[in-house]
């Protein structure tokens, strides 16, 4: 439980930051509506999703990524929980 908690803390800073919104993240319930109630563009979306990998050292699967998850920031969070972890990227000689 601790591990979502975290993952939701993590959406509505990233949310906050990305929307350019100071004192957003405190005022998001967790239930938020990610399209509806925060409004993030299609551009917006991108940043938020990009930012989540890297704060959350995971690779998003897109293709398992429901419109439905965006609904809750809690089931985006226990969607993100699910995702594998970033393999670490070396570079190539």
């Amino acid at each position: 439980m601790g591990e979502i908690m975290s993952s939701i803390r993590v959406i509505k800073e990233s949310v906050e930051r990305v929307k350019g919104t100071p004192g957003l993240a405190a005022r998001l319930s967790d239930g938020a509506d990610l399209l509806g109630e925060v409004g993030l563009d299609s551009l917006q979306m991108l940043r938020f999703m990009l930012e989540l990998e890297e704060q959350l050292s995971i690779q998003i699967d897109f293709d398992a990524l429901e419109y439905s998850y965006l609904n809750s920031i809690q089931r985006l969070a226990e969607f993100l929980e699910t995702m594998p972890q970033q393999r670490s990227r070396t570079s190539l000689p």
